[in-house]
C-alpha cells in the first residue's frame, strides 16, 4: 500500500478493515500510516454472521499495484 496506490480513495471516509485474527492486519495498519481513519471489525466476518448482522455484496473492485 502506497500514497501512489491509494491516490484515488477518500481520505475523508472511514474504512473498516476484517480479518479473522485478533492482531491488527497489514491492511490495516498501512492504511493508518498512510493518513486514512481505519476501524477494525473485532472478530472479522465470521463474528459479524454469527450476531445475524446484514451482508450485501457487490461488484469487485479492480486491484491497483
Amino acid at each position: 500500500m502506497t500514497e501512489e496506490s491509494t491516490r484515488d480513495l477518500d481520505r475523508n471516509l472511514v474504512y473498516v478493515c476484517y480479518c479473522e485474527s485478533i492482531y491488527p492486519n497489514a491492511a490495516s495498519q498501512g492504511a493508518y500510516r498512510l493518513g486514512f481513519t481505519v476501524k477494525r471489525l473485532s472478530g472479522g466476518s465470521t463474528t459479524w454472521l454469527a450476531h445475524g448482522y446484514p451482508t450485501e455484496a457487490g461488484q469487485p473492485v479492480p486491484w491497483k499495484s
